[in-house]
């Protein structure tokens, strides 16, 4: 089940966060625009490595409500996030449940479809490595009991702890410092026979912004 693959090792991105935005000013501290990279190397601006979906675990549907912040801005919106094979898809849905932007990974290639009226602001690679942040395994294993645990993986130390079984927290860390400072990610509401937590807080000290993404709807696929 998905939730062994997320706590054997466990988000909306960025991105989605900015499309229910009225100007770019109102944005968080933002890593620079740049155009789009080959392969799966995230842009400079947000380090990190696109990995297969197919290692997230089975497949699944997950409704989500999404609560970005940044400065003195706060936007709420909901979206669904899916799994199947190798594709990893999220729909951002409008006030009225039509979609207003698609995100699609598949073989290491990001394509986003903007049906907002408002321009996308950055690289849709910021979604998925945000969305992997929060659910991907990250460290190979069986989890400890009550303990943190660390792993290095493309030159970040990530760091997990542990309570009664139970992922807790996750943290981030860039070997190189750059971008200083941490990615922070929170879970709490884990049930019997669901494969997410009820709630996630990721709160992202690289460019000052944070989201609360609560997962309401959970199925297998």
């Amino acid at each position: 089940m998905i939730r062994a693959a997320i706590q054997r090792g466990l988000g909306l991105g960025l991105l989605s966060a900015l499309l229910g935005c009225n100007s770019p000013s109102h944005g968080p501290t933002q890593p620079p625009r740049l155009g789009s990279a080959a392969g799966p190397e995230a842009p400079a601006g947000y380090p990190g490595t696109l990995r297969d979906p197919a290692q997230m675990g089975p497949d699944i549907q997950w409704q989500q409500r999404v609560t970005a912040r940044w400065q003195d801005d706060t936007q709420s919106f909901e979206a669904v996030l899916s799994k199947t094979d190798h594709e990893l898809l999220l729909v951002g849905l409008s006030p009225m449940k039509t979609p207003g932007f698609i995100v699609r990974l598949t073989n290491g290639e990001v394509e986003l479809e903007n049906r907002s009226p408002q321009e996308v602001p950055f690289d849709p690679r910021y979604i998925m490595l945000d969305i992997q942040r929060v659910y991907f395994p990250w460290i190979p294993g069986e989890p400890p009991v009550d303990a943190e645990r660390s792993h290095r993986v493309d030159g970040e130390q990530v760091t997990e702890r542990w309570a009664q079984g139970q992922l807790r927290q996750r943290r981030f860390v860039r070997e190189d410092g750059r971008p200083p400072g941490e990615i922070t990610v929170t879970y709490e509401g884990w049930e019997d026979g669901q494969d997410a937590p009820r709630r996630a807080v990721l709160d992202n000290g690289w460019f000052g912004y944070t989201l609360e993404i609560e997962t309401f709807v959970q199925q297998r696929l």
